[in-house]
């Protein structure tokens, strides 16, 4: 698999330097080589996850404005690369959260099929890419998603009783950059710690359903497999 670099002509040769490879047919300079991605890192864009697996996880919840409901969607991955780590192969499951970059086409296909696409939240004061409700447009921001309990991805892992969330695997011919938010999986387990977490923070977040790397690693598990997913470019 291929990571796609932007590299301006000028800076052809440094590229190659290195560690870049030019493609004469696709026209476009290229990488293969996880181990190089820090000296191609300004070659590789705004982003700082790089994807080689990419699932689609999907599941309704009832919309904060309408009451309708409406089906949500967040992006993951259970191999990836960050600049945070170092581009070290991480082999977890990770929920990618507050999206703000990712290449145009994928970009396209989220919005006409999901209507996932940039807003401006008010919660978090920033743009990101977000659910919209398919009846009112209402966004279903990321702090509903990803940080309140019975509300959030994370209770399929921790609730029985839910329904389901489905999931779609994106067959991807390239490595996936994006630039989101990585997870951070907190263990708190005491009543003190968990409320001194909500005083400092202000908002009941993943600590609130004690969630773990290992409990995340079992999504797979507790999800239903849709229909692969090709979008031609990706």
């Amino acid at each position: 698999m291929i990571l796609l670099l932007n590299v301006p002509f000028a800076e052809k040769d440094l590229a190659k330097s290195k560690g870049a490879k030019w493609n004469p047919v696709a026209k476009t300079w290229y990488t293969s080589d996880i181990a190089s991605l820090n000296g191609l890192s300004k070659w590789i864009g705004n982003y700082n996850i790089i994807c080689d697996s990419l699932y689609i996880f999907r599941m309704e919840r009832v919309c904060w404005k309408c009451k309708e409901g409406t089906d949500v969607i967040c992006l993951a991955s259970d191999k990836s690369y960050s600049t945070e780590c170092g581009y070290k192969e991480n082999l977890s499951i990770q929920l990618f959260s507050y999206v703000e970059s990712m290449p145009d086409i994928f970009a396209d296909y989220l919005k006409r099929k999901f209507a996932y696409f940039p807003s401006y939240s008010k919660a978090n004061e920033s743009t990101y890419y977000v659910n919209h409700c398919r009846y009112c447009s209402g966004i279903q921001g990321d702090n509903y998603l990803h940080e309140i309990p019975l509300e959030s991805f994370y209770k399929k892992l921790c609730y029985k009783n839910s329904k389901a969330a489905n999931f779609s695997t994106v067959k991807n011919q390239f490595y996936v950059p994006l630039r989101a938010r990585l997870p951070y999986y907190d263990e708190v387990s005491s009543s003190m710690e968990m409320l001194m977490s909500h005083i400092n923070t202000g908002v009941e977040n993943w600590a609130s359903l004690n969630i773990t790397q290992k409990l995340v690693n079992g999504l797979f598990s507790v999800s239903t497999q849709s229909q692969d997913i090709v979008i031609d470019g990706i």
